[in-house]
Protein backbone atom coordinates (compact mmCIF):
# COMPACT_ATOMS: atom_id res chain seq x y z
CA UNK A 1 0.00 0.00 0.00
CA UNK A 2 1.47 3.16 -0.83
CA UNK A 3 2.02 6.11 1.66
CA UNK A 4 -0.40 8.55 2.28
CA UNK A 5 1.69 11.69 1.08
CA UNK A 6 2.06 10.07 -2.40
CA UNK A 7 -1.54 9.24 -2.81
CA UNK A 8 -2.41 12.65 -4.44
CA UNK A 9 -0.80 13.80 -7.11
CA UNK A 10 -0.25 17.06 -8.76
CA UNK A 11 -2.39 18.77 -11.93
CA UNK A 12 0.90 17.83 -13.87
CA UNK A 13 0.19 14.19 -13.28
CA UNK A 14 -0.23 12.62 -16.91
CA UNK A 15 -1.83 8.84 -16.97
CA UNK A 16 -1.18 6.69 -19.78
CA UNK A 17 -5.25 6.63 -21.65
CA UNK A 18 -6.83 2.99 -22.39
CA UNK A 19 -10.72 2.48 -23.40
CA UNK A 20 -11.00 1.44 -19.78
CA UNK A 21 -10.04 4.58 -17.96
CA UNK A 22 -11.19 7.21 -20.84
CA UNK A 23 -14.61 6.27 -19.37
CA UNK A 24 -16.00 8.34 -16.05
CA UNK A 25 -18.18 6.15 -14.36
CA UNK A 26 -18.88 8.89 -10.92
CA UNK A 27 -19.54 12.06 -10.37
CA UNK A 28 -20.04 13.63 -7.04
CA UNK A 29 -20.17 17.37 -5.83
CA UNK A 30 -21.46 18.91 -2.49
CA UNK A 31 -24.92 19.68 -4.06
CA UNK A 32 -25.15 16.33 -5.01
CA UNK A 33 -26.46 14.43 -1.19
CA UNK A 34 -28.16 17.87 0.26
CA UNK A 35 -29.32 16.07 3.24
CA UNK A 36 -26.52 13.17 3.67
CA UNK A 37 -23.69 16.11 3.74
CA UNK A 38 -25.41 17.28 7.09
CA UNK A 39 -24.31 14.74 9.54
CA UNK A 40 -21.73 13.02 7.12
CA UNK A 41 -18.37 13.02 8.69
CA UNK A 42 -16.59 14.55 5.71
CA UNK A 43 -17.73 16.42 2.67
CA UNK A 44 -16.48 17.61 -0.35
CA UNK A 45 -15.94 21.49 -0.08
CA UNK A 46 -18.96 23.45 -2.34
CA UNK A 47 -16.18 24.34 -5.07
CA UNK A 48 -14.60 20.72 -5.32
CA UNK A 49 -15.82 18.12 -7.80
CA UNK A 50 -15.05 14.64 -7.64
CA UNK A 51 -14.94 12.53 -10.75
CA UNK A 52 -13.84 8.67 -10.47
CA UNK A 53 -12.66 7.03 -13.71
CA UNK A 54 -12.81 3.50 -15.36
CA UNK A 55 -9.33 2.79 -14.36
CA UNK A 56 -10.52 2.74 -10.85
CA UNK A 57 -8.82 6.47 -10.20
CA UNK A 58 -10.45 9.98 -9.71
CA UNK A 59 -10.11 13.63 -10.24
CA UNK A 60 -10.84 16.37 -8.02
CA UNK A 61 -11.76 19.39 -9.26
CA UNK A 62 -11.21 22.68 -7.70
CA UNK A 63 -13.28 25.13 -9.31
CA UNK A 64 -11.44 27.91 -7.36
CA UNK A 65 -8.02 26.27 -7.49
CA UNK A 66 -6.29 23.37 -9.70
CA UNK A 67 -6.90 20.10 -10.60
CA UNK A 68 -6.08 17.12 -9.60
CA UNK A 69 -5.09 13.12 -10.52
CA UNK A 70 -5.20 10.82 -8.09
CA UNK A 71 -4.23 7.05 -8.10
CA UNK A 72 -7.20 3.80 -7.69
CA UNK A 73 -5.90 3.09 -3.98
CA UNK A 74 -6.43 7.00 -2.83
CA UNK A 75 -9.34 7.38 -4.89
CA UNK A 76 -11.10 4.26 -3.04
CA UNK A 77 -9.46 5.66 0.34
CA UNK A 78 -11.53 9.07 -0.39
CA UNK A 79 -15.02 7.62 -1.47
CA UNK A 80 -14.69 5.08 1.52
CA UNK A 81 -14.34 7.79 3.72
CA UNK A 82 -17.41 10.08 2.30
CA UNK A 83 -19.78 7.29 2.44
CA UNK A 84 -19.12 5.95 5.42
CA UNK A 85 -17.06 8.25 7.83
CA UNK A 86 -13.25 7.20 8.61
CA UNK A 87 -13.67 4.54 10.98
CA UNK A 88 -15.63 2.23 8.67
CA UNK A 89 -13.32 3.25 5.59
CA UNK A 90 -10.55 1.77 7.91
CA UNK A 91 -11.74 -1.47 7.71
CA UNK A 92 -13.48 -2.03 4.22
CA UNK A 93 -9.97 -0.50 3.01
CA UNK A 94 -7.44 -2.87 4.87
CA UNK A 95 -10.41 -6.17 3.66
CA UNK A 96 -10.16 -4.98 0.15
CA UNK A 97 -6.48 -4.33 -0.21
CA UNK A 98 -5.59 -7.63 2.38
CA UNK A 99 -3.46 -5.39 4.74
CA UNK A 100 -3.43 -4.45 8.48
CA UNK A 101 -5.99 -2.35 9.83
CA UNK A 102 -3.29 -0.54 11.76
CA UNK A 103 -0.99 0.53 8.45
CA UNK A 104 -4.48 1.92 7.22
CA UNK A 105 -4.82 3.27 10.52
CA UNK A 106 -1.32 5.33 10.26
CA UNK A 107 -2.16 6.00 6.22
CA UNK A 108 -5.55 7.33 6.05
CA UNK A 109 -5.60 10.41 8.54
CA UNK A 110 -2.47 11.76 7.00
CA UNK A 111 -4.03 11.26 3.27
CA UNK A 112 -7.52 13.18 4.68
CA UNK A 113 -5.27 15.54 6.46
CA UNK A 114 -3.21 16.41 3.07
CA UNK A 115 -6.29 16.63 0.84
CA UNK A 116 -7.69 19.13 3.88
CA UNK A 117 -4.77 21.42 3.51
CA UNK A 118 -5.53 21.58 0.26
CA UNK A 119 -8.96 22.81 0.36
CA UNK A 120 -9.94 19.43 -1.48
CA UNK A 121 -11.65 17.85 1.11
CA UNK A 122 -13.89 19.25 5.33
CA UNK A 123 -14.06 17.71 7.91
CA UNK A 124 -16.51 18.97 10.51
CA UNK A 125 -14.78 17.84 13.59
CA UNK A 126 -11.71 20.51 12.28
CA UNK A 127 -13.73 23.25 12.76
CA UNK A 128 -15.71 25.40 10.02
CA UNK A 129 -14.98 24.90 6.51
CA UNK A 130 -11.87 27.08 5.07
CA UNK A 131 -13.54 28.29 2.15
CA UNK A 132 -15.40 31.91 2.47
CA UNK A 133 -19.47 31.47 3.11
CA UNK A 134 -20.29 35.02 1.97
CA UNK A 135 -23.12 34.51 -0.22
CA UNK A 136 -25.30 36.94 1.32
CA UNK A 137 -22.35 39.37 1.24
CA UNK A 138 -21.80 38.32 -2.63
CA UNK A 139 -25.76 38.83 -3.43
CA UNK A 140 -25.20 42.74 -1.83
CA UNK A 141 -22.67 43.60 -3.19
CA UNK A 142 -23.22 42.28 -6.90
CA UNK A 143 -26.80 42.72 -7.38
CA UNK A 144 -26.70 46.47 -7.70
CA UNK A 145 -23.67 46.02 -10.25
CA UNK A 146 -25.03 43.86 -12.11
CA UNK A 147 -28.35 45.36 -12.81
CA UNK A 148 -26.17 48.92 -13.73
CA UNK A 149 -24.03 47.38 -16.13
CA UNK A 150 -27.08 45.33 -18.03
CA UNK A 151 -28.86 49.16 -18.34
CA UNK A 152 -26.00 49.87 -20.66
CA UNK A 153 -27.17 49.94 -24.09
CA UNK A 154 -23.27 48.63 -25.29
CA UNK A 155 -22.96 45.40 -25.76
CA UNK A 156 -19.14 45.85 -26.00
CA UNK A 157 -19.17 47.94 -22.58
CA UNK A 158 -21.89 45.33 -20.83
CA UNK A 159 -19.20 42.12 -21.81
CA UNK A 160 -15.82 44.50 -20.72
CA UNK A 161 -17.58 45.40 -17.25
CA UNK A 162 -18.74 41.93 -16.59
CA UNK A 163 -15.84 40.20 -17.40
CA UNK A 164 -14.02 42.37 -14.71
CA UNK A 165 -17.30 42.15 -12.10
CA UNK A 166 -16.57 38.04 -13.33
CA UNK A 167 -13.03 38.26 -12.34
CA UNK A 168 -13.42 39.58 -9.16
CA UNK A 169 -16.40 37.67 -7.64
CA UNK A 170 -14.32 34.83 -8.31
CA UNK A 171 -11.50 36.01 -6.38
CA UNK A 172 -12.93 36.98 -3.28
CA UNK A 173 -16.14 34.51 -3.26
CA UNK A 174 -14.99 31.13 -5.51
CA UNK A 175 -17.19 29.44 -8.01
CA UNK A 176 -19.99 27.72 -6.01
CA UNK A 177 -20.67 31.31 -4.60
CA UNK A 178 -20.35 33.43 -7.29
CA UNK A 179 -22.46 31.49 -9.62
CA UNK A 180 -25.32 31.18 -7.35
CA UNK A 181 -25.15 35.52 -6.96
CA UNK A 182 -25.09 35.66 -10.18
CA UNK A 183 -27.97 33.21 -10.96
CA UNK A 184 -30.44 35.27 -7.98
CA UNK A 185 -29.37 38.29 -9.76
CA UNK A 186 -30.83 36.98 -12.88
CA UNK A 187 -33.70 34.67 -11.96
CA UNK A 188 -36.02 37.74 -12.32
CA UNK A 189 -35.28 37.70 -16.56
CA UNK A 190 -37.63 36.00 -18.05
CA UNK A 191 -35.74 33.08 -20.01
CA UNK A 192 -37.04 31.08 -23.46
CA UNK A 193 -35.47 28.84 -25.25
CA UNK A 194 -33.66 30.26 -28.42
CA UNK A 195 -34.81 30.30 -31.82
CA UNK A 196 -33.91 31.17 -35.68
CA UNK A 197 -35.51 34.49 -35.11
CA UNK A 198 -32.63 35.04 -32.08
CA UNK A 199 -29.64 34.19 -34.55
CA UNK A 200 -28.69 38.09 -34.74
CA UNK A 201 -28.64 38.83 -31.08
CA UNK A 202 -26.31 35.92 -30.45
CA UNK A 203 -24.23 36.41 -33.32
CA UNK A 204 -23.80 39.88 -31.67
CA UNK A 205 -23.41 38.70 -28.05
CA UNK A 206 -20.51 36.37 -29.45
CA UNK A 207 -19.09 39.24 -31.37
CA UNK A 208 -18.68 41.57 -27.93
CA UNK A 209 -17.49 38.69 -26.18
CA UNK A 210 -15.02 37.82 -28.18
CA UNK A 211 -14.03 41.45 -28.51
CA UNK A 212 -14.14 42.06 -25.13
CA UNK A 213 -11.91 39.23 -24.20
CA UNK A 214 -9.18 40.14 -26.67
CA UNK A 215 -8.33 43.34 -25.78
CA UNK A 216 -9.22 43.19 -21.80
CA UNK A 217 -6.33 44.82 -20.03
CA UNK A 218 -6.33 41.66 -17.67
CA UNK A 219 -5.89 38.21 -18.83
CA UNK A 220 -9.35 36.38 -18.14
CA UNK A 221 -9.68 32.54 -18.16
CA UNK A 222 -12.75 30.62 -19.38
CA UNK A 223 -14.83 30.98 -16.11
CA UNK A 224 -15.07 34.58 -16.15
CA UNK A 225 -15.73 34.60 -20.22
CA UNK A 226 -18.44 31.73 -19.81
CA UNK A 227 -20.12 33.23 -16.83
CA UNK A 228 -20.04 36.60 -18.80
CA UNK A 229 -21.94 34.89 -21.90
CA UNK A 230 -24.04 33.00 -19.63
CA UNK A 231 -24.98 36.35 -18.29
CA UNK A 232 -25.73 38.52 -21.40
CA UNK A 233 -27.65 35.75 -22.91
CA UNK A 234 -30.02 35.33 -19.99
CA UNK A 235 -30.29 39.33 -19.44
CA UNK A 236 -31.53 39.11 -23.24
CA UNK A 237 -33.85 36.71 -22.31
CA UNK A 238 -32.75 33.18 -23.78
CA UNK A 239 -32.11 30.37 -21.74
CA UNK A 240 -28.13 29.35 -21.03
CA UNK A 241 -26.23 26.75 -19.27
CA UNK A 242 -22.54 27.00 -17.64
CA UNK A 243 -21.01 23.72 -18.38
CA UNK A 244 -17.69 22.33 -16.81
CA UNK A 245 -15.83 19.72 -18.40
CA UNK A 246 -12.74 17.80 -17.53
CA UNK A 247 -9.98 16.04 -20.46
CA UNK A 248 -8.83 13.47 -18.26
CA UNK A 249 -5.09 12.24 -19.93
CA UNK A 250 -3.43 14.93 -19.37
CA UNK A 251 -5.61 16.35 -17.00
CA UNK A 252 -7.76 19.77 -18.14
CA UNK A 253 -10.30 21.32 -17.38
CA UNK A 254 -12.77 23.95 -19.70
CA UNK A 255 -15.87 25.85 -18.75
CA UNK A 256 -18.14 27.61 -21.43
CA UNK A 257 -22.06 28.43 -22.05
CA UNK A 258 -24.23 26.85 -24.09
CA UNK A 259 -26.95 28.46 -25.83
CA UNK A 260 -29.03 25.62 -27.93
CA UNK A 261 -26.29 22.84 -27.24
CA UNK A 262 -23.76 25.70 -29.08
CA UNK A 263 -21.19 27.41 -27.15
CA UNK A 264 -21.10 31.19 -26.95
CA UNK A 265 -18.41 33.25 -27.78
CA UNK A 266 -16.27 30.12 -27.79
CA UNK A 267 -15.39 26.78 -30.42
CA UNK A 268 -17.85 23.54 -30.70
CA UNK A 269 -14.39 21.97 -31.57
CA UNK A 270 -12.76 23.08 -28.08
CA UNK A 271 -15.26 22.33 -25.89
CA UNK A 272 -15.88 19.07 -27.50
CA UNK A 273 -12.38 17.63 -26.15
CA UNK A 274 -13.82 18.09 -22.74
CA UNK A 275 -16.20 15.41 -21.32
CA UNK A 276 -19.12 17.54 -19.57
CA UNK A 277 -19.11 16.90 -15.56
CA UNK A 278 -21.39 19.48 -14.52
CA UNK A 279 -24.05 22.20 -15.61
CA UNK A 280 -25.43 25.30 -14.29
Amino acid sequence: MQTALSLLLSIATQLRSSRVQDVITSIQTYRALPAERDTAEYVLPPDVILVTVGDGSARLLDMSGDFHAVPAVGARMLQETLGLGAAAAVSRIAAHYGVAREQVQNDLPAFLSELESQGLLYSRGRGRCHRKSGLALARMLLQPCLLATHRLRSSDAKARILLVVARLSFSLFGWTQTVTAWQDVHARCAARPAGEPDAGTIQELDRALRAAAASHPVAVACKEQALCAWALARAAGLQAALVVGIDLFPIAGHCWCEVRGHPLSDDRERCDRFTPVARW
